[in-house]
């Protein structure tokens, strides 16, 4: 009996020996080699970042906890976040500080780094132009480095690290303006939040799919498209569906749109377009999305056209008028300074805002033009029609809003 007593002796001495097989000592603590984060701090002028307080923080996700270890006098830390993701790394001594983001997932990251000098962050957010975004968030992701804007919308961040970062905004308005994340140096910021694609939703039709020879509006505020001669889905952009037509009897109209733009003051129309073909050589202007009505009530058309309108080639406009006893005139048109290209997917979006009718081309202000009226009138009754021209063309996701967005809103759609 006595081997016995001396293998259940040695047990203990055995455990030992596998509990610390299984983990590694790094300076500032130990911990399991998972999900850790480790690595030493150096000063610009060499010297080791000694008793400098590290903190880990998630970007995003369920974990809240901020993680934090002190650096030995080698420089050296190690942090253990408990949840896998995205961390916000950070460090601050006096006038010197480190910011980065790290992926954190399931294995020993190692992080050497050197601070850098500090400045001050400062800027304003807006939800609109003119518009301050009162209590907006700003902040470098995970990190100690947050500042809530003022009624003003100001905000103030010190002792940031130089260098180029990224700027988490959160919206005060989720429901009006989108959160954004901006990449900036350390110098004044102005950003304008980019608009939610929601708000002031007068109609969305995505045509990924026909009830019958009807397209639905998939937010159910507009009427739905009703679609005549050979109009039909075809692959579109990012693997979803989109309407083709390929001459002048193949088209869609709302006959019913609700009057979502009866007595509006501003409104946004955008659409994804591919131009196939032109189908002519001669002088044009074909519309690809339009309220079009008879004895001059329309109310406008989003076009594409070809030496008119004083321009040479092809080009896109957007045409405007009230909506009674008007027709769509040269004079009254935004017109792009980029020509069409064919065969490629454009984001076109058009806004009018009382005073003026803007045009966009893949996110970026192409043009503008005055206009005398303030409020749409006789809109009510007059169809909205897709296409209904000799025009080869693929159509996707066109919206309509009771709003005029902003060109940061046309850039935000278009990369989104």
């Amino acid at each position: 009996m006595k081997p016995m007593k001396a293998l259940f002796a040695a047990l203990p001495i055995l455990g030992a020996g596998i509990f610390f097989a299984c983990s590694t000592h790094v300076a500032g603590g130990s911990s399991e080699e998972t999900n850790t984060i480790a690595g030493t701090l150096t000063l610009p002028s060499g010297e080791a970042a000694a008793r400098v307080v590290v903190q880990a923080q998630a970007v995003s996700g369920s974990d809240s906890t901020v993680y934090n270890d002190t650096t030995n006098s080698q420089g050296e830390f190690s942090i253990s976040p408990k949840a896998k993701g995205v961390y916000g790394l950070s460090a601050i001594s006096e006038d010197f500080a480190y910011y980065d983001t790290i992926s954190v997932y399931g294995k020993t990251v190692s992080r050497d780094a050197e601070l850098t000098k500090t400045e001050t962050l400062s800027g304003n957010v807006y939800l609109r132009t003119n518009e301050a975004a009162v209590g907006a968030v700003v902040s470098l992701a995970g990190s100690p480095w947050k500042a809530i804007t003022d009624e003003e919308g100001s905000f103030t961040l010190v002792n940031v690290p130089q260098g180029q970062h990224s700027i988490q905004v959160l919206s005060p308005q989720s429901n009006y303006v989108l959160n954004q994340t901006y990449s900036v140096a350390t110098v004044p910021a102005h950003w304008i939040l980019p608009l939610s694609t929601d708000y002031a939703m007068a109609g969305y039709w995505t045509f990924e799919s026909f009830n019958g020879n009807t397209a639905a509006d998939v937010r159910g505020v507009s009427g739905n498209a009703v679609l005549y001669g050979e109009a039909s889905l075809e692959a579109g952009r990012d693997a979803g569906k989109a309407l083709h037509f390929e001459s002048a009897s193949d088209f869609a109209v709302v006959e019913n749109d609700k009057g979502v733009l009866d007595s509006a003051k501003a409104f946004t129309v955008e659409a994804w377009v591919n131009i196939q073909n032109l189908q002519s050589d001669s002088a044009f202007v074909k519309n690809i999305v339009g309220k079009l009505g008879f004895s001059d009530s329309a109310v406008f058309s989003l076009s594409v056209l070809k030496d008119t309108c004083g321009i040479e080639g092809s080009a896109f406009g957007f045409f405007i008028a009230q909506g009674s006893g008007d027709s769509l005139r040269c004079e009254s048109a935004a017109i792009s300074r980029a020509a069409v290209e064919i065969g490629s997917w454009t984001y076109l979006a058009a806004s009018w805002s009382g005073d003026s009718a803007k045009l966009y081309v893949n996110g970026k202000f192409e043009a503008t033009v005055a206009t005398d009226f303030e409020v749409l009138v006789g809109e009510n009754g007059i169809p909205l029609y897709f296409g209904k021209e000799n025009l080869n063309l693929l159509i996707d996701e066109v919206r309509l809003s009771t709003t005029a967005i902003e060109e940061i809103d046309a850039l935000y759609r278009y990369q989104e």
